[in-house]
């Protein structure tokens, strides 16, 4: 059975653009993962420690691999793009986060699911809202464009269409 997920990317290390395209790419590789749809790419501040400004963009994608398995997939693609553990919510060359699976609650040690700041964080949910504005979040109810009607102004502007990240299949 395939399950539509959300999956957000974000860089802020290198060259970001190319980092997000690698990863699109990347994640179109996968046998088991079937990308439907790419957002526009939005520029924003970053959530903690002083670094540079974020690229971020949404993926919806369908897959039948079980939640953790996708997670492990994400981890690779990550290593595999060059990023570095640093320390938390510190600068990265690229992020891979599961941000919505629809219809369902995941929570593992390793993995939660809706992301737990999903409901606080523009950067997120103005990508997710270009491709699902009316999901629900599986946990409040609230479609997701409710969710960023209410939220408060941050500083994240959109810099790039959607086929920027669809048609870039990078290298």
């Amino acid at each position: 059975m395939n399950h539509r997920v959300y999956i957000g990317i974000g860089s802020n290390l290198g060259d970001r653009e190319r980092n997000l395209f690698a990863a699109v790419g990347a994640l179109r590789r996968m046998d088991t993962v079937a990308v439907r749809r790419c957002s526009s790419i939005y520029e924003s501040a970053p959530v903690g420690p002083p670094q540079p400004r974020f690229l971020n963009a949404v993926v919806e994608v369908d897959t039948a691999l079980p939640p953790l398995r996708l997670l492990s997939c994400l981890k690779q693609i990550e290593a595999d793009l060059g990023r570095v553990r640093r320390k938390r919510w510190g600068p990265r060359e690229i992020d891979l986060d599961i941000l919505l699976w629809v219809g369902e609650v995941i929570a593992e040690p390793q993995l939660q699911v809706p992301h737990l700041e999903l409901h606080k964080r523009r950067f997120a949910l103005e990508p997710l809202c270009e491709l699902a504005p009316d999901v629900e979040h599986p946990v409040t109810g609230e479609r997701m464009c409710e969710l960023l009607q209410r939220l408060a102004p941050q500083d994240c502007v959109k810099c790039a269409g959607p086929d920027s990240l669809f048609v870039a299949d990078a290298d």
